[in-house]
């Protein structure tokens, strides 16, 4: 009985220290996942959010549905699959499902965390502002967000930042509890960590994958005073791209009490409707005959930071995107996130694939995600069995 009391009132002091220290939403952060078996943040933790609906639109646009007869993975494909707790894995060319599966009780309408994914959809809202004349990518970011105006921006451009060139160190270690990453997922009041760092003197020579760059861009747009990132996607990919179910974005606040993007993930949404991303890229901004996002930013996007820059020679890189190309030659780009949510866009073969689960393989080929070749691999020997 007296361990049982010590042991409690160890813990309810070592609470009290971590509320009282300003940690408190680490006692939290655990309800979401060592209470759930997780080590860290997962796909289906939108129960936890507080949410903000980028609304479907009113006359959806389903995908044409002409599966392969027959089709099915390969042993060691399926066994990946299990390894890695997939539950979602889609193939489309042009406008037509090739291939679908789903499991551990997910289907078509299952919305799922794209976590890191949702940073290329971030960079496209950018490409909106820009089309809108309220952006000049070659700007500095100063111009943009007032407290890093004139020499506490030091020259940071707003493509910098698209292009993970800041050399803020901000951090990504996601098993930190204490870290910006823990901080920011978790913490509420976002804006205030941003707000602690600051424009290193030397920067744009170095590419840093860090979510505090995808911040940097939310709070840009939330600058521009043209509604919320969520607004922005509603009215300016979302609906018009025909989405058919809701998507929705965590953020650090209740919405009314005037809560932010968490915008470096968290964007909830059902694998259709994500490929709806990967057509847009395709196609060059394109969206059946309605130009959505100008070409050009989109060609921007999508080109290497080393073919921009002779600064840095980052090539797996673009805005906010990963980049690569296939053995046989062919480009490609990648949306990914934390747990291997992947929307691989192959224009070559008008080709998208999206993939979600709970886990990846967490290797690197070429400096991107080993995994974005998998998920190529797959879908090609999956369309080659038609």
């Amino acid at each position: 009985m007296k361990a049982t009391k010590v042991l409690f009132w160890t813990l309810a002091l070592l609470v009290i220290g971590l509320y009282i220290s300003g940690h408190g939403y680490i006692v939290e952060g655990m309800q979401e996942t060592y209470f759930r078996g997780w080590k860290n943040s997962n796909i289906d933790d939108i129960e936890f959010r507080h949410l903000r609906t980028i609304s479907a639109a009113e006359n959806p646009s389903p995908w044409i549905f002409k599966p392969i007869w027959n089709a099915d993975f390969s042993a060691e494909d399926a066994d990946w699959h299990e390894e890695y707790m997939s539950t979602a894995f889609l193939v489309l060319q042009a406008d037509t499902v090739r291939f679908e599966r789903y499991w551990r009780d997910f289907d078509e309408h299952t919305v799922s965390n794209s976590f890191s994914a949702c940073k290329s959809i971030v960079a496209m809202v950018v490409g909106l502002a820009v089309q809108e004349g309220l952006v000049d990518v070659e700007e500095e970011i100063g111009e943009y967000i007032p407290r890093l105006a004139g020499a506490k921006g030091k020259g940071l451009t707003v493509e910098e930042v698209l292009q993970m060139r800041t050399h803020i160190p901000f951090g990504e270690d996601y098993d930190n509890p204490f870290g910006f990453m823990a901080k920011a997922y978790y913490r509420d009041n976002m804006q205030s960590l941003l707000e602690q760092y600051e424009v290193p003197d030397e920067h744009g020579s170095e590419w840093c994958y860090q979510g505090g760059n995808t911040m940097l861009l939310g709070e840009l747009v939330a600058n521009l005073g043209r509604g919320t990132l969520s607004e922005w996607v509603e009215w300016g990919l979302w609906q018009p791209m025909g989405a058919q179910n809701d998507a929705f974005w965590g953020l650090d606040a209740h919405d009314e009490l005037g809560g932010i993007e968490r915008c470096f993930a968290m964007y909830y949404a059902t694998a259709r409707d994500f490929a709806r991303f990967g057509k847009l890229l395709n196609n060059s901004g394109d969206w059946n005959g309605t130009q959505l996002l100008d070409s050009n930013f989109v060609a921007d996007m999508l080109q290497p930071i080393a073919a921009q820059s002779e600064a840095c020679g980052a090539s797996h890189y673009g805005y906010q995107i990963w980049l690569g190309e296939t053995e046989d030659g062919l480009a490609f780009s990648c949306m990914e996130g934390l747990r291997g949510q992947f929307i691989v866009s192959v224009p070559a073969l008008d080709l998208v694939v999206v993939r979600t689960g709970f886990d990846k393989d967490k290797n690197k080929t070429d400096d991107l995600p080993s995994c974005s070749y998998r998920m190529i691999d797959m879908a090609r020997a999956l369309l080659n069995q038609a």
